[in-house]
């Protein structure tokens, strides 16, 4: 199992490694970081040595048939799968959004409320974090403080959406991995941010003073692939299908703040946690991350991208 690394791998041990292996007695290695690049070249030259890597979910769909094997949902139950999260060649394994975080010692009693607050630095003056990263919400956010309809995002408006970006600028800083936002949000480098919430989540648990806004979160999933030649494809769908149990989810949840993609799972975490956890207290503004979309067009997405960022 090849994962990102850190504490997210560590629940995934906890919640899918262990309980998999006691289960079945095969013993799963572990590799980090994932890596697109690294799994398609061993794909190219058929010499396959990971078996399930974590992905985003638009990578699952761009890349099905040819660099990944086709998910065997004989093995793997579907029933189990929130509806709509299950893909050809990737099979979710936790839930989560991009959403505003923002510092409550900062803005008191007239915190910023919406994706056009994270935009007025007037009104809510303070120091913007984002990664710096095309595809982690600040293309689609621009848009929706631009005014466009959560429905109508994609195809996204470049021009409009760096346009909108223009504006805070001077103001934003550019992130560069999970840990350097948790660290931001800790040490009050940033008064708001575009964040990761389980990046946010962990900030708290260090005493940072945050609360998250579920006014139009972008929610997203990871998703577990098998590189395309894996020799262990029979083992490796029987360890997928550990993973969307709901035993599996709610272990995960307990011990990093992501949500479950099956609907049984029932964690036990404390309301704060759960406030972190897209979990209906979005009231159905919601967006959901376009994966076709990004699948065809993150090359470009992010050249344009790092022309933006780099001034």
């Amino acid at each position: 199992m090849v994962g990102a690394g850190g504490a997210y791998q560590e629940a995934q041990v906890k919640a899918f490694i262990e309980p998999f292996t006691k289960e079945t007695g095969i013993k799963v290695g572990q590799d980090s970081p994932l890596s697109y690049p690294k799994l398609k070249a061993m794909v190219d030259a058929k010499r396959v040595t990971w078996d399930a890597m974590e992905a985003y979910s638009y990578f699952a769909v761009g890349e099905c048939g040819t660099y990944l094997e086709k998910i065997d949902y004989s093995i793997v139950d579907k029933s189990k799968i929130e509806p709509g999260l299950a893909l050809e060649c990737g099979v979710p394994n936790m839930k989560s959004a991009l959403l505003l975080v923002y510092n409550t010692d900062k803005y008191g009693d007239n915190p910023p409320t919406s994706w056009k607050d994270f935009f007025d630095t007037k009104k809510f003056p303070g120091k913007r974090g984002m990664m710096n990263s095309a595809d982690q919400g600040a293309l689609e956010a621009a848009l929706l403080a631009d005014g466009v309809d959560g429905k109508d995002l994609f195809p996204l408006d470049y021009d409009r959406a760096f346009a909108k970006l223009d504006s805070i600028r001077d103001d934003t800083k550019f992130i560069a991995t999970g840990a350097d936002q948790e660290q931001a949000l800790q040490n009050g480098t940033v008064d708001m941010m575009l964040a990761w919430p389980g990046r946010a989540y962990d900030a708290v648990t260090k005493g940072a003073k945050l609360k998250p806004v579920w006014n139009q979160p972008i929610f997203y999933n990871d998703v577990f692939v098998v590189p395309k030649g894996t020799k262990n494809k029979k083992a490796v769908m029987e360890f997928l299908n550990l993973v969307v149990s709901a035993e599996a989810q709610a272990t995960l949840a307990e011990n990093i703040a992501y949500a479950p993609i099956n609907p049984a799972a029932k964690p036990n975490i404390d309301a704060v946690k759960k406030s972190f956890l897209p979990s209906g207290q979005d009231n159905g503004t919601g967006i959901k991350r376009d994966d076709k979309w990004w699948a065809d067009n993150l090359v470009d997405a992010t050249e344009r991208w790092t022309k933006w960022s780099a001034g």
